[in-house]
């Protein structure tokens, strides 16, 4: 999520902070992103989650505890977090897919445990295309704690070579809208990878995570979202064909 100290035009963190920086592709000086976030909250006016994919790796299961989602509030005092509340679902599948379904969590069970600084603050690119936009210190990230679903904290419960999906959204002290940053690749607009998702609630509809770039004929590029996961990983017992232990 850190770009570094320093922005692509010179300017300098405050000290003991790093700029969260959206990025234009190495060698294009006339495209960037042009989002600095996309919505993950819960307002009097509409309601967003977003979500993104984790595989567990072969040979290897995966026992979590937790999970870290980020998010700022643009404008918000710098003390205390202004995050107040979340809720997660982990799915199999991709949510908006048909046989998608939901392992556990809810939209209504409040799962934060707590929310801290990250000493980042995201900032559109600086220099591209010029002149590019002033770093500033009005959006500055939080670190939220969710904690794993009873349903999923089990043992083992996230298998090797398994595909999982993680579906968040956040509510803030004023009820008001906020944003999740996308990831920073330093160099690169997007990664191949790149395959987050949006639900508007109040259409039931799920959308790809999308920048459009900026100027407007820039191409939209897939996006994908900072997290992660706290927990374990354990190796599954084998045996070998004839019965002896490896």
């Amino acid at each position: 999520m850190s770009s570094g100290p320093t922005a692509e035009n010179g300017t300098a963190a405050p000290a003991g902070t790093n700029w969260s920086e959206i990025q234009h592709d190495a060698g294009n000086t006339t495209e960037a992103n042009s989002s600095g976030g996309f919505a993950d909250s819960v307002t009097a006016s509409g309601q967003f989650r977003l979500a993104d994919d984790f595989t567990v790796p072969a040979g290897t299961n995966w026992t979590l505890t937790g999970i870290y989602v980020y998010t700022y509030k643009t404008g918000a005092p710098a003390t205390p977090s202004p995050f107040t509340a979340s809720t997660l679902e982990i799915w199999s599948g991709r949510p908006g897919d048909a046989g998608s379904t939901v392992l556990c969590g809810n939209t209504t069970t409040n799962v934060l445990v707590g929310s801290t600084d990250t000493n980042l603050y995201r900032i559109f690119n600086s220099a591209v295309p010029p002149p590019g936009s002033a770093p500033g210190t009005t959006r500055k990230i939080w670190r939220n704690q969710l904690s794993i679903p009873a349903a999923c904290a089990g043992t083992d419960f996230f298998t090797a070579g398994s595909t999982y999906w993680i579906s968040w959204d956040t509510t803030d002290s004023s009820a008001g809208a906020h944003f999740a940053p996308s990831n920073v690749i330093l160099g690169a607009r997007s990664a191949p990878t790149d395959n987050a998702r949006q639900l508007t609630v109040a259409s039931a509809t799920w959308a790809d995570v999308i920048d459009a770039g900026t100027p407007a004929t820039a191409p939209d590029v897939f996006q994908d979202f900072p997290f992660q996961l706290l927990g374990t990983a354990t190796v599954p017992d084998r045996l070998f064909a004839n019965g002896f232990e490896p």
